[in-house]
């Protein structure tokens, strides 16, 4: 069965009224439901995460205060011009510095209302 794309005009207001009626599941399969033209063979998206606000602004403090994008630029650099010494403290470092990555992605996975890694 071919599918195809149909496009409607709404304000603002009505695009959230929409999302909000919706609640966790995509606006399209809400108007499909209220339609009655929702195709039981097709299996669609039943959640659609939603962020928790403190978690979110958790993350955006950290990357803030990290300064991780301009050292990760900075060791990049010297990588491309062949300065970067291979030393202890270069490699405590990069550790360090992937583990905060990583605790991030976590905090931006859970804050999205999803399960990281081994809470699957």
């Amino acid at each position: 069965m071919a599918m195809h794309n149909l496009t409607i005009r709404v304000s603002d207001e009505q695009r959230a009224l929409l999302a909000h009626r919706a609640g966790n599941r995509a606006v399209s399969d809400y108007i499909r439901q209220k339609l009655d033209i929702a195709d039981s063979s097709k299996q669609t998206r039943s959640y659609k995460p939603q962020a928790d606000a403190a978690l979110a602004a958790k993350i955006l403090a950290a990357l803030g205060s990290s300064e991780l994008a301009a050292s990760m630029r900075d060791v990049a650099e010297a990588a491309r011009n062949g300065a970067l010494e291979d030393s202890d403290d270069l490699r405590l470092s990069l550790h360090a510095a992937c583990l905060t990555i990583e605790q991030m992605r976590d905090d931006l996975v859970r804050a999205l209302g999803l399960k990281v890694g081994a809470e699957q």
